[in-house]
């Protein structure tokens, strides 16, 4: 082998490790910070699960709307993993990455159809996307199981334009094209988006002119047959949501809305800042209307034309969602366009410029119009590609945190779901339902109670529902010399009220308690189980004591009534719960109630 292709290889090599650490990163991210409890709209699943027990599930079930989707195809996928887990809902996180290395892959694939340059080259382009695609912004869509549904549509669209620049026959691509609509469609709303997307690509990929087409009208005839048909029965019985706003919010505030269209598209990139989205927003719609000006410039040329079509479409796929979210959310406020649900739509705007500006850029240096500017541009390049890794590297910041603060919910509303047949924990089961109106509250701790008893009768959650609110039962085995944390006091705050404080540890996991459960001891030496407390308070000094800073938010307080414990109780005392095993680990330290 000679040298130069032997450093070649040592450089691909090279590139396709690097081009692959996001996805690593990101499947790390998930192993670590998911947790396996129902969340939000995922409860509503449970009623499909009784109606499956009980032989009542029908089709309509399945097409049904919920909020304005009808998630079919994701429906009959959740209760199949669900019937093959248990209803772990990591497995549906999984899906979702799985999906995501499927787009990457494909977009890689489309490079090497339309990007001139060595593998090097487009290994790291690749590298450039995959920051996008895997990116930690998008972390509700990462560790929010039923979010599967907003990945289904672009990997649908991106298979069929893969599909288009195939050398299969135009009958089988447009075949091809009916069914992966039809699952977009039927998985959620944008889905819709795939047939307006695709089938003008199939067109404009296979046909060099307007003649030719219509020499296959059957095209357009089973491409509108399919859409018209996938519409009518979309929109069969449809209803608008109540909690949406109107779509006339987005005629009628205008520049809120076109604020929120910008900050919509350049939120993966922001941190959580919404004038640095609307900037970042503004500056990637204007990257693309040059793209547009030069492609169309030169649009006599096919072969650019043929070059920048599936990225363009794609690019299309995000501004319409964008402009299509912006009208009707725009209700809601403009800062909620910064949702990471979002960023899973966004991000296909960034990531088919980082393509169009390469192939304008080596179709510009084949014309040898660059030869005069090309010292500015290239630094003008290379100070965008700085912004975006820079840009990048504070959304991933930003993206883990939340990614923590996610977790750290979910497992105290898991906590209060493992007693919730035991003790009243209403103040904090709220954690597993995002933000309720107040009035709805009630309504909606009943739907989760009721719901949590029909998955654990079927074996859907783990660990179970506590069915006795004795402490042994859930007792756990301490390891020697570790310690779980202390019951530090208990003091009077009012008349029959006293506030008991203290920290709480996990230390085989390093890292604070997933809840605190208190008990009392009745009269025959039994710890009975009356409150649960979240842990969630600053304790610097024990992270200072144990030399690790996870334990930083280890402390934790509850606030009880002298009638939560009956007269002439023993001991109170404390216990550290594992969420995950539905352990308790009794912390040091207890008090006697003197009533």
């Amino acid at each position: 082998m000679k040298l130069s292709n032997w450093r070649a290889n040592i450089w691909q090599i090279l590139a396709f490790g690097l081009a692959i650490i996001p996805a690593g990163l990101t499947g790390i991210l998930i192993l670590k910070y998911s947790v396996n409890v129902p969340n939000w709209d995922e409860w509503f699943m449970a009623e499909m699960f009784e109606k499956i027990s009980a032989g009542s599930l029908t089709f309509q079930d399945l097409i049904s709307q919920h909020n304005e989707s009808r998630k079919l195809f994701p429906r009959i996928l959740f209760i199949g993993l669900a019937y093959l887990t248990g209803w772990d809902v990591r497995y549906q996180m999984l899906v979702s990455f799985i999906l995501a290395c499927f787009i990457s892959f494909s977009l890689y694939r489309l490079s090497r159809l339309t990007v001139g340059g060595s593998s090097t080259k487009l290994i790291l382009l690749a590298f450039l996307a995959n920051l996008l695609i895997f990116s930690p912004s998008q972390q509700e869509n990462w560790l929010w199981g039923i979010q599967v549904v907003v990945f289904v549509p672009i990997t649908c669209i991106v298979a069929c334009i893969l599909v288009a620049y195939s050398n299969l026959s135009l009958r089988t691509q447009v075949l091809i094209g009916i069914i992966l609509s039809t699952v977009a469609t039927f998985s959620y709303a944008n889905g819709l988006l795939c047939w307006v997307i695709v089938f003008p690509v199939f067109a404009l990929a296979k046909f060099q002119n307007w003649k030719d087409l219509m020499r296959e009208k059957w095209l357009i005839g089973a491409g509108l047959v399919g859409f018209v048909s996938n519409v009518v029965v979309y929109f069969y019985n449809y209803n608008k949501p109540p909690a949406t706003p109107s779509f006339a919010e987005g005629v009628l505030h205008p520049v809120k809305a076109l604020n929120y269209f910008f900050a919509f598209l350049g939120a993966p990139l922001a941190g959580g800042s919404l004038t640095m989205a609307t900037i970042v927003g503004i500056i990637l719609v204007g990257i693309l209307i040059i793209c547009c000006v030069y492609i169309g410039k030169f649009r006599e040329q096919k072969n650019l034309i043929n070059r920048t079509l599936g990225w363009l479409a794609i690019a299309g796929y995000t501004i319409i969602s964008a402009a299509i979210t912006a009208s009707g959310r725009v209700g809601f406020g403009v800062k909620q366009s910064l949702s990471s649900r979002y960023a899973t739509f966004a991000v296909y705007l960034a990531i088919p410029l980082i393509y169009l500006i390469t192939i304008v850029w080596e179709d510009a240096a084949a014309r040898g119009l660059l030869t005069r500017h090309n010292l500015m541009l290239n630094r003008v390049l290379s100070s965008v590609l700085t912004l975006f890794i820079l840009l990048h590297g504070i959304a991933i910041d930003y993206g883990i945190g939340q990614m923590g603060e996610s977790q750290v919910g979910r497992n105290r509303g898991k906590t209060c779901l493992t007693f919730v047949n035991v003790v009243n924990t209403d103040n904090c089961l709220i954690w597993l339902w995002n933000d309720p109106e107040k009035p709805e509250q009630a309504k909606i701790l009943n739907i989760i109670k009721a719901r949590a008893n029909i998955l654990n009768r079927m074996g859907f959650l783990q660990p179970k529902l506590a069915t006795s609110n004795k402490i042994e039962v859930i007792k756990g085995q301490r390891v020697a010399k570790l310690d779980y944390g202390w019951l530090d006091s208990m003091a009077p705050v009012g008349k029959d009220m006293y506030a008991v404080k203290g920290w709480a540890i996990l230390p085989e996991k390093v890292k604070p308690a997933d809840g605190v459960i208190l008990t009392y001891e009745n009269q025959h030496g039994e710890s009975i189980i009356f409150a649960i407390a979240s842990v969630e308070f600053k304790r610097r000094d024990i992270a200072k004591v144990l030399g690790n800073e996870a334990y930083s938010k280890s402390g934790w307080e509850k606030v009880i009534l002298a009638n939560q414990i009956p007269p002439k109780a023993g001991k109170i005392k404390a216990w550290a719960l594992d969420a995950d095993t539905g352990k308790a680990f009794k912390l040091k330290g207890n008090f006697t109630l003197i009533q």
